[in-house]
């Protein structure tokens, strides 16, 4: 099975899951073709009465391919991950650019990166009580570029995941009770 082909497949294959995978022609040149494919999970936290959300990490292995024409030349690959909460424009926070000299091409970015203060803030994220749901959007783009700076293949995947926080509040966080006693036994005829 040829390279394309393959591409072809495997967009048949995922499009019906939670992830997604981009399939890109170049304009004039049908051939031309970039795979990626993204698979984000969320987490959740409990926080006390005192504690507050001090980091939100985002690390993700970005697979990529591209199969572009015999005649293009290219130079660079370039992967970025962007993210951003409540229907925002994606922030990119990380990115990772190698040479690839080879018409045809696959790949693994290890990519990480802080999203408190550059996506979203610790007091979004925490309630005051309760619980609080935030969906994080995380895009990663590959883009394929020659020497002269022009994209010959590009592709973009998407996937979401929720970031729960809840906020539980013991009583016994809030109140005290003590102080000092003694027991005393006295004595008689019976």
């Amino acid at each position: 099975m040829r390279r394309r082909d393959l591409l072809r497949a495997s967009a048949a294959a995922v499009g019906g899951g939670g992830a997604t995978l981009g399939l890109v022609s170049l304009a004039g040149e049908s051939s031309a073709q970039a795979a990626l494919t993204l698979d984000v999970t969320g987490d959740s936290a409990t926080l006390g009465a005192d504690e507050a959300v001090t980091a939100l990490s985002l690390s993700v292995d970005v697979e990529w391919a591209y199969d572009v024409p015999d005649s293009a030349a290219p130079s660079t690959v370039v992967v970025e991950l962007a993210a951003a909460t409540d229907e925002n424009t994606p922030t990119v926070v990380a990115s990772a650019e190698s040479a690839e000299l080879f018409t045809e091409a696959e790949g693994t970015e290890s990519l990480s990166a802080g999203l408190l203060g550059e996506v979203v803030e610790a007091s979004a994220l925490a309630p005051g009580s309760g619980e609080r749901e935030t969906v994080v959007s995380v895009e990663a783009r590959l883009s394929v570029e020659n020497s002269a700076g022009e994209v010959l293949a590009e592709a973009s995947a998407t996937d979401s995941a929720p970031v729960t926080v809840e906020r539980t509040a013991e009583a016994s966080e809030y109140g005290s009770v003590g102080g000092s006693g003694e027991l005393t036994i006295e004595t008689g005829s019976a």
